[in-house]
This record gives C-alpha cells, structure tokens and sequence, in this order.
C-alpha cells in the first residue's frame, strides 16, 4: 500500500508539468482490441514481435491463459497498454518516456540507466529489462508501422483477427475489460486496451 500511495504521489506532482510541456491530450487514442472468442492460443503474434524486433531474450507481447468462473480456458494476448495517463512517463528520472498525439507510449532507451523505477511501478508489468542491454523495453505499437499506413506486427500475423487496432474518442476512454480486476492504481492510469469479452456460446471445454 506505502508504495502505491509513493507512485500515486509522484504521479499528480508531475502529471501537471507534463500535460503542459508535452501536450499529451489528444482527440483520439489508439488501442488494442483483443476479442477472447477468436484468440487460440497459437502465439503467433508473439513470435511475430519477437521475430520482427530481433529479439532472443525478451518478450514484448505475452499470450496467458486463465480459467474464468466456468472454468473454461481463456487466452489473451497482452503487452503495454498505452495508457492514456501513463505512470511510466511520470516517473522516469531520465523522461525517457513520450507519448504522442495518438496515445502511443514510447521508450527511448538511449538515456536509460536501467533504474527499474517504471517497471515496478507498472501496474501490468509491461516494461522489462533486457538482461543484454541492461536496459528497459517495451512494447512501441510498432509505430514506425503505424506512421507508415501499416498495422502492428503482431496485428499483421494474428491468424484469427482475434488482435486489431482501434480508435477511441479520448472523452470515451475508460478501462475496458479492466473494470473487475483489483487494481488501485488502475484507475489513474486508464490503460487503453479494449477486451471483447468469450461469450459463453462460444465456449467449450479444452483438453
């Protein structure tokens, strides 16, 4: 609790300079839709990230699978949220943090010392260290991509359309498919990821 309150506080001391010198409002936020009725667990979107960065030893995106009260299998595909008000950028010492008009969050890792302060303040544990570069990543919405008219890697490969990307209005921008979960600091942070819920129809038992 003493270190929620400690985030929470660093967090409304610089959330005000930051919306002024980096003008972070923005008219529309980008976000991941994941519709649980269509994900199988296949990774390919995860393999795809891994293989598209070049990466070895680090994870960007995640496939986890839970049991929901039915206890049917659930599998989501998971990696930064780009919240609309990011704990990661207000607590960086180094501002390494940006996130831009579209409500993408970037790191930029030229300056980073790898302190770790971001990745144990966020809630969803989406920055990582890279063990070889002792320093932090994560996920970038692939934004070279996006600038270029194309969608996210991981996007791209999802075999099942079950991973997509959508606009929302940033005055309708609420936590969806967060709202049950316990998580106190989730409510500052406002992750943007909209999670398309497995409709007991479509569900069956695996195994």
């Amino acid at each position: 609790m003493c270190f929620i309150l400690t985030i929470l506080y660093y967090y409304r001391r610089i959330r005000d300079r930051l919306l002024g010198e980096r003008d972070i409002k923005m008219s529309t936020q980008l976000m991941f839709s994941i519709d649980l009725n269509r994900c199988i667990n296949c990774k390919t979107c995860e393999m795809a990230c891994i293989d598209y960065h070049g990466f070895k030893d680090i994870h960007r995106r995640h496939v986890v699978t839970f049991q929901n009260s039915d206890h049917d299998s659930i599998h989501l595909s998971i990696s930064c949220n780009h919240c609309e008000n990011p704990i990661c950028v207000t607590i960086c010492p180094e501002n390494n943090f940006i996130k831009r008009r579209d409500g993408i969050v970037i790191h930029q890792a030229n300056h980073c010392r790898g302190c770790e302060r971001c990745i144990n303040a966020c809630p969803f544990h989406a920055p990582k260290l890279n063990p070889i570069m002792n320093r932090v990543d994560k996920c970038n919405f692939c934004y070279e991509r996006i600038d270029q008219g194309l969608k996210p890697i991981c996007v791209e490969n999802c075999i099942t359309n079950g991973l997509s990307v959508i606009a929302v209005n940033r005055d309708e921008l609420k936590p969806y498919g967060f709202n049950e979960a316990n998580i106190p600091i989730m409510g500052y942070t406002n992750p943007s990821i909209y999670i398309i819920k497995k409709h007991k129809s479509n569900t069956h038992k695996e195994g």
